[in-house]
């Protein structure tokens, strides 16, 4: 590659990382990554500790953690649905456990069970929220609309894109997955999803039971026809609507008479 156009492309990876983790932690970032690539560090990751968590976190030096990163802890993306009196939060697709420490750190009196199908985001996860101890629960599951097994569709292509499916004829389950009346819970004030599409499975069923149990709902819906399929299932409720970000944000969930 010619030289100049190294330069720029290195220049602009930096200042996205500088967007998503702030000056600082970006250049600890990066120089972490340039030590691992020569050799000179055997670490896979790298602990930050940003001012708005009570604990620091990992995040793995190639992988696109930066970006989650950038979207739950830099720009805060679920502050909107923020509410200093919840104590029971649910996080659908976890990932590495940053939105559950966000959570946790901002809402010291709450709880959080961390649900994450793929194994190296749940390890990272349970690493991330084990300083939270007791407040924190992670459960090694996919999130469904019924408990069965299912199977790991990693065509989404990144750690933040692994996607799971019904197993097909002849084809062994993978993963376990758990639907939301078997996690116990009487309420849950906060409801958090991103589960890669699986959205629509977990909402097309005729009547979710589970749904009046729910206050608010943080969720990233991924195309037009998963988002008629959500909106279809909270028609016979009353609520308010916002976005932040790429969430679609649904607070004060209450059933029409």
């Amino acid at each position: 590659m010619d030289l100049a156009l190294e330069f720029s492309a290195q220049l602009a990876y930096q200042r996205k990382l500088t967007r998503l983790l702030g000056r600082t932690q970006a250049l600890r970032f990066r120089a972490a990554m340039i030590a691992a690539r020569l050799g000179l560090s055997s670490s896979e990751t790298i602990a930050l500790h940003p001012p708005n968590l009570m604990h620091p976190v990992a995040l793995r030096l190639d992988s696109t953690d930066a970006e989650v990163y950038g979207q739950v802890i830099t720009e805060e993306e679920y502050a909107p649905i923020l509410d200093a009196g919840a104590r029971t939060i649910v996080d659908c697709g976890a990932n590495i456990g940053l939105t559950s420490a966000w959570f946790l750190s901002r809402l010291p009196e709450a709880q959080v069970i961390a649900i994450e199908p793929f194994p190296a985001n749940a390890e990272l996860c349970r690493r991330n929220l084990a300083p939270y101890g007791a407040r924190a629960r992670v459960i090694e599951a996919a999130v469904w609309n019924r408990c069965t097994s299912l199977v790991l569709d990693y065509s989404g292509g990144s750690e933040w894109g692994v996607r799971v499916r019904p197993a097909r004829p002849g084809e062994a389950g993978e993963i376990a997955a758990i639907d939301i009346p078997h996690l116990g819970l009487p309420w849950i004030d906060i409801l958090k999803i991103d589960i890669e599409g699986s959205e629509e499975d977990l909402f097309a069923e005729a009547e979710q039971t589970w749904l009046p149990t729910v206050c608010n709902i943080a969720i990233e819906l991924h195309g037009p026809g998963r988002e008629q399929v959500f909106f279809d299932a909270l028609s016979r409720y009353r609520y308010v609507l916002s976005r932040s970000g790429e969430l679609t944000i649904c607070r004060g969930l209450t059933a029409l008479p």
